[in-house]
């Protein structure tokens, strides 16, 4: 009992060491500020992500103009001393934006349209309210300067997570925040939270999902891409090339432990070349259908792409890759193996209907690796 208190007491101390944080009190006006001066970064990965709907915004707008309280936004102290927003995307976002000082995500240089307001619930007469602008506002109702100076001077509640609090307490603060927030599903989240752990592997993890050779084996979708189901493809052949899934993780959070370990405690060049190495193998033989069963597959097998092909085949081959790279003929290796591998009847009960995810991977990633092995 003592030394279960001591060792639980000691990991206190340490989880403290790694999360130093600030409370302030900023105004809304020091807030645009700070963004035009560049000292307050809203990240544009997660500006692509905005997407309240006007009515929304308008009810925090109204929310700051008759003093309704707001929840605090949370930013990281980077060792410039500038902040990297860490939550409060779209209440940051739609201050910035009514403004008219947001900047386009993909243009820096070019500032986003000013929003305009809608009827909202304690203020209807904001219908149609405008921030005023420099070159004008066409007619439109601009909001009275006594009301302007009273939002520029109002002021939210920031929490700092102060230097040197590390990378991967970003990454877990983040996905805190947003489970069950504005965003659309868990990869959008779990983007973001990868972006905050280590930008410079997610654009190389994003570039992999989007490559050419990618989204055909995969059979990538508009609405897919939108939805960032390549980049979580991708994620998935990662974490399962290096990591062994327990029996009682949960998927998701299997995934994002995973990837963090992956992109902010370890060097993550070398796993992402494997996969990237073994995308490329498989579709320079088999192009779309490298991931597809063919026409002599097992009864039951339906022809189209499942989960159980992206752990079992590019995840079993990405596992084996230095032993397959040896082998005199590594091009006929694979077409064999693939080919005899949607004849198995294994293959068809690796994800059967009503096999839960958790189970279905603990029997195709074991399959895949021993299956792709030459030896």
């Amino acid at each position: 009992m003592l030394e279960g208190c001591l060792m639980l007491r000691n990991e206190l101390e340490t989880a403290k060491r790694s999360v130093v944080t600030d409370s302030l009190q900023i105004s809304i006006g020091e807030i645009a500020s700070m963004y035009a001066a560049e000292e307050l970064d809203i990240i544009p990965d997660f500006q692509r992500l905005f997407r309240w709907s006007p009515e929304k915004k308008t009810a925090f707008i109204e929310s700051i103009l008759i003093g309704i309280p707001v929840p605090p936004a949370f930013a990281y102290e980077k060792p410039d001393g500038t902040w990297e927003l860490i939550d409060g995307l779209q209440r940051i976002s739609t201050v910035l934006e009514f403004m008219g000082v947001l900047r386009e995500p993909d243009n820096p240089a070019e500032k986003m349209p000013p929003s305009t307001l809608t009827t909202a619930t304690y203020l209807p007469s904001l219908d149609g309210v405008v921030w005023p602008t420099e070159g004008g506002d066409g007619g439109a109702q601009v909001l009275e300067k006594s009301l302007q100076l009273f939002f520029r001077r109002s002021r939210l509640d920031f929490q700092i997570l102060k230097h040197p609090s590390d990378a991967k307490t970003k990454f877990d603060l983040f996905q805190r925040l947003n489970r069950g927030g504005e965003y659309a599903n868990e990869q959008e989240v779990r983007t973001c939270s990868m972006v905050l752990g280590n930008a410079d592997a997610t654009a190389r993890i994003r570039n992999l999902a989007r490559s050419e050779e990618f989204i055909n084996i995969f059979k990538i979708t508009e609405e897919q891409n939108l939805k960032q189901k390549d980049v979580e493809y991708a994620v998935r052949a990662i974490v399962h090339t290096v990591e062994d899934f327990g029996s009682d993780a949960d998927v998701q959070e299997f995934l994002d432990r995973s990837i963090a370990r992956i992109i902010v405690d370890q060097d993550p060049n070398d796993v992402i070349h494997t996969v990237e190495w073994a995308v490329n193998s498989l579709h320079s033989l088999f192009g779309g259908d490298a991931l597809i069963p063919h026409d002599e597959a097992y009864q039951g097998i339906a022809k189209r792409f499942s989960l159980r092909a992206l752990e079992a085949i590019l995840v079993g081959v990405a596992r084996n890759k230095e032993k397959i790279q040896d082998l005199e003929d590594p091009d006929g290796f694979l077409r064999e193996r693939v080919d005899r591998f949607w004849r198995e009847r294994d293959v068809a009960e690796l994800s059967a209907s009503g096999l839960r995810g958790t189970t279905r991977i603990q029997r195709t990633v074991p399959f895949g690796e021993n299956w792709f092995s030459p030896q």
